[in-house]
């Protein structure tokens, strides 16, 4: 009996964290990290209520293609969507020196991320586990994850 306590016990002392965790995890949807976004970079450029939600739009779709094509580990379409985007924000902001401003903003992002892959595509070499002999050899296993 002693030991059966013990392991409900024990049980209870686990699963209470995950299930506390669990509870307090929310789904961001595509649309609110765009409304997001638009609400900050707006403070870093000037832009109407109007060019904030239109940029909001303009991300949400721009995440919606990247999660629709599974772009994130293809460049070549990461590049192509992201161009898609950045011409739309040209259009949207009327003038060079915003644009400017917004493409400086994206830079500092991109440099926040460290291991994003190359946008034009060029000088990456081989992706992650696209190469052969990872691993090392030695006839064991020989995989990627040793």
């Amino acid at each position: 009996m002693k030991r059966y306590l013990l392991t409900v016990f024990a049980i209870f002392l686990i699963s209470a964290p995950l299930y506390a965790q669990r509870q307090n995890t929310e789904e961001v949807t595509n649309a609110q990290r765009g409304k997001n976004f638009s609400e900050w970079i707006a403070k870093k450029i000037e832009m109407t209520k109007g060019q904030k939600d239109s940029l909001a739009t303009i991300f949400t779709q721009f995440m919606d293609d990247m999660e629709k094509y599974r772009a994130g580990n293809n460049p070549q379409i990461t590049a192509y969507l992201t161009k898609i985007r950045d011409d739309k924000v040209k259009s949207l902001l009327h003038n060079d020196t915003y644009f400017d401003q917004y493409l400086l903003v994206m830079a500092d992002i991109q440099k926040q991320r460290p291991m994003q892959p190359d946008q034009s595509g060029q000088g990456q070499g081989k992706g992650m586990g696209q190469g052969k002999g990872q691993g090392g050899g030695g006839g064991q296993g020989g995989g990627q994850f040793r």
